[in-house]
């Protein structure tokens, strides 16, 4: 090949896609919708860190109402603990704070991930989107995951109705994602895709 054909051929080849060590939070809506989904969301909780690299690190809450946001697992490098606490996760009573849950767990982020240079900050929200009675407002919560360049991508899913409206504002103008997998094959596919997600720029 002469060397005109060699700088063609390296001109037109992809650009290797840089993936990123990652610090996330999972945040799992424990609320009574969820109640016939429990054994559903328990799964994909622990799906979620199946892709994890030795230097990522995760945590698990999980909310119902203002009272009831509970920090599961602390950060941890090892999937068997966020599994243990995953499978400790049961269904309560009350109206569903999910901004009070991701403001928390934004600050939890920010305050205590690894601070390594090139390193990603994620939350994975797992709620149907029916914001009840939060005392933070979207505004606030939004200042918080900027402030701390956290993107936010959710995986909605409902035994009934999914509400967007809150999910929407938190995605997008986090430059996170939101899916909406309804079947089992669904679910896995969008676990794939959101960890591919939180491990780019």
């Amino acid at each position: 090949m002469n060397l005109a054909a060699q700088q063609q051929n390296e001109a037109t080849r992809p650009a290797a896609v840089e993936t990123l060590s990652v610090s996330y939070g999972i945040v799992v809506d424990n609320s009574g919708s969820y109640r016939l989904l429990l054994d559903k969301i328990t799964k994909l909780t622990a799906d979620l860190v199946e892709d994890n690299r030795s230097e990522d690190e995760t945590f698990l809450v999980t909310f119902v109402s203002s009272e009831k946001v509970v920090l599961r697992q602390d950060f941890t490098i090892r999937k068997g603990d966020i599994h243990d606490a995953a499978d400790n996760m049961y269904i309560e009573g009350g109206l569903t704070a999910i901004l009070d849950a991701v403001k928390f767990s934004a600050e939890h982020l920010a305050a205590n991930a690894r601070t390594e240079p090139g390193r990603s900050k994620a939350l994975v929200l797992i709620t149907d989107g029916d914001e009840r009675k939060s005392v933070s407002s979207i505004d606030d919560v939004l200042k918080v995951l900027k402030g701390a360049k956290i993107r936010v991508f959710v995986i909605a899913i409902a035994d009934g109705k999914i509400y967007t409206k809150v999910i929407d504002r938190l995605t997008k103008e986090t430059g996170g994602t939101k899916y909406l997998p309804k079947t089992s094959d669904e679910i896995t596919a969008a676990v794939k895709e959101l960890n591919a997600a939180i491990r780019k720029n």
